[in-house]
């Protein structure tokens, strides 16, 4: 069984930004990639539909809308959001950025309790990809936690600089150690392979 979804890797603000590529051989090259991935995908897919249409409407419901807050994946990509679009001031960004790492928590939350407490599946490979999302997610969960508490205990003066300087001191100022991030995209990458899904279509209807 295949299934065709744009997938959004969205861990706590995390998207999975795709470049077109120019020329031809560029484009050949992509096309046999997708097609070796493609097929390899359908090899894997699992048959547990249930557990399938169930992962589909928690990921859409819960993943997915945190695409919305991809400009604040990378301190470069908020400037230039933010050359493109009014900035709303040093005070007001903190607001918008707090506002963003809690809904995302509230999100990612919903679909880890989705994970646990509404999946049930007899496939072994796929218990085992349920409980690393399920640890992954807990953990980035706990990322975002400590982000709030970096963003409660910014320094009053830091709020006098320029916005490009603020907004490259906040990204800073709120790192974490053991940041699951990286964990937490290569687990959903591994389920999306798992289900056989093809994120390099655009379309957002199961086929």
């Amino acid at each position: 069984m295949k299934r065709k979804l744009k997938f959004i890797s969205a861990l706590s603000l995390v998207v999975i930004l795709s470049s077109v590529g120019c020329g031809n051989k560029e484009a050949d090259d992509n096309a046999s990639t997708n097609n070796t991935t493609n097929t390899t995908q359908q090899q894997n897919a699992t048959e547990d539909t249930a557990y399938v249409d169930k992962y589909y409407q928690f990921y859409g419901d819960y993943m997915t809308p945190l695409g919305t807050y991809g400009f604040y994946n990378t301190p470069d990509l908020t400037i230039e959001y933010y050359n493109e679009n009014e900035y709303p001031g040093n005070k007001k960004y903190v607001e918008d950025l707090k506002a963003a790492y809690l809904d995302s928590k509230e999100k990612i939350q919903l679909f880890v309790n989705s994970l646990e407490n509404e999946l049930d599946t007899e496939d072994e490979k796929l218990n085992e990809l349920n409980k690393n999302l399920i640890d992954y997610g807990k953990k980035t969960i706990e990322n975002i936690d400590e982000k709030l508490k970096k963003l409660e205990s910014l320094p009053e003066e830091a709020y006098n600089k320029g916005k490009e300087e603020f907004i490259r001191f906040v990204d800073e100022s709120t790192k974490v150690e053991n940041d699951m991030k990286n964990d937490f995209e290569k687990a959903l990458d591994n389920m999306k392979d798992a289900l056989g899904i093809d994120d390099n279509n655009n379309d957002n209807n199961n086929k």
